[in-house]
């Protein structure tokens, strides 16, 4: 890939938009990393670190870190990566100023926004199920298992998710409206926003994409 068409991602969306799902089928097809914030928090608790120590009690008391702490994990492990070829960023940022503080961090060329309606993401979320020994998601209607309850890849029990309910997407969704959304205007600002409807079916949303990113000059 032509050093001046690496891809230099962040992607972002309302939950249940499948942006997980795009990014694994983004970051194979352009041979880059998939960074998962949620990991870099994850490997700071588990190595004890002091940053790690602090987000274990937000977390213990589910709360958000602070966009400071937040910052300073992803400054802190960001840097200890070669993405030099290019990335493509899932989870952060979450809001304008962590946005303005990965820009002080990497460069970003593209910021993917993977759009839905709350009432689709209702309707995504409220029909999820995920295996409880393998974690492998399925959908009561669009992508159901072989058997009735019953995990295809491992035969464990499928079971809804404590917060896949109404009142809690409903909340999660105000969230994303109110911290997340205003990164649209943020990165439309600097030129390098691409907006794809989440509400085709993956193969579509994957190759809508793709046709988009080409247009702006990235290859594989």
């Amino acid at each position: 890939m032509n050093k001046k068409h690496r891809i230099q991602a962040v992607i972002f969306g309302p939950q249940g938009c499948g942006k997980g799902t795009q990014s694994l089928l983004l970051s194979d097809r352009f041979d880059v990393p998939l960074i998962g914030s949620g990991e870099f928090f994850r490997k700071e608790i588990s190595e004890k670190t002091v940053l790690g120590k602090i987000v274990k009690e937000y977390v213990e008391h589910g709360s958000l870190a602070p966009d400071e702490v937040v910052n300073a994990v992803m400054a802190h492990r960001l840097k200890q990566l070669d993405l030099s070829h290019g990335f493509i960023l899932d989870g952060y940022p979450r809001n304008v100023e962590q946005a303005a503080t990965l820009d002080r961090l990497l460069k970003i060329n593209l910021a993917i926004c993977i759009k839905i309606s709350d009432k689709e993401a209702l309707r995504r979320l409220e029909g999820r199920r995920q295996c409880i020994t393998c974690k492998f998601i399925y959908h009561v209607t669009d992508s159901p298992p072989a058997k009735h309850g019953i995990c295809s890849v491992c035969g464990g029990k499928l079971v809804r998710r404590a917060d896949d309910n109404a009142e809690a997407i409903r909340r999660r969704l105000a969230a994303y409206h109110f911290m997340t959304e205003p990164l649209a205007t943020y990165y439309r600002q600097h030129g390098v926003l691409l907006v794809v409807n989440g509400e085709q079916p993956i193969s579509y949303v994957f190759e809508d994409l793709i046709k988009k990113i080409h247009k702006l000059g990235f290859s594989v």
